[in-house]
């Protein structure tokens, strides 16, 4: 499958963060050794509260479904992980506008969102947050020898969540994962990993579009 139109793209974002949603006990388990022990739990409330805005949007382009996933993130989830999520996702509003979502659009999507990110932090890849994922599964996708998006977001998949399981062994150097310094080396990064979920379930669904009434 080489695209997808505006209501395939709808679809396939649902899909992708109930996706992200059903691992929440998994996240809450990984950011107890960090923070709260809350980060799945807040990723939930966020997708619930965004999924509802979904179903009822009518977007004239894809792009509008991207940043109304980034407002909706930022006003439910609140605390760090909102405002980042919702910088990453609103940042399509400054990506050109395409009616179309593809391995290239796609990209360019993740791009703006990678660089608004990257004005509202300095965080690099090794420092134990969600760039460590974001990064290398947006770099296969750049990267991608294939038209399909299926594949590319395979290994975009796998790319986010080798990167989420290199957070092991790093010391944090943001949040408040930091202040617990070397004793959070052992700790896989929660961020990092909702990351990894979040394109699993993209990739997920997209590959079920392929063999759907969609093609």
């Amino acid at each position: 499958m080489a695209s997808l139109d505006i209501e395939q793209t709808r679809i396939l974002l649902m899909k992708a963060l109930r996706h992200l949603a059903d691992g929440a006990d998994y996240l809450n388990e990984l950011d107890r050794a960090v923070g709260d022990g809350d980060h799945g739990t807040t990723i939930a409330r966020g997708v619930k509260f965004v999924i509802r805005d979904l179903e009822t949007a009518q977007p004239s382009n894809v792009n509008e479904l991207f940043v109304l996933v980034g407002k909706g993130m930022m006003k439910s989830m609140g605390g760090a992980s909102g405002i980042l999520y919702g910088v990453f996702f609103r940042a399509a509003l400054d990506a050109p506008a395409t009616t179309q979502l593809d391995c290239r659009t796609l990209a360019e999507l993740f791009t703006f969102g990678l660089r608004g990110l990257k004005l509202k932090t300095k965080a690099e890849v090794g420092d134990k947050t969600m760039v460590d994922a974001l990064v290398p599964a947006l770099s296969a996708l750049n990267h991608a020898a294939t038209d399909s998006l299926s594949d590319a977001l395979n290994d975009a998949a796998v790319a986010a969540d080798k990167g989420a399981r290199a957070t092991i062994g790093l010391v944090p150097r943001f949040g408040r994962a930091k202040t617990l310094g070397d004793r959070a080396i052992a700790a896989q990064d929660p961020g990092a990993s909702s990351v990894a979920l979040l394109f699993r379930g993209l990739a997920e669904t997209v590959t079920e579009f392929s063999a759907s009434e969609f093609l």
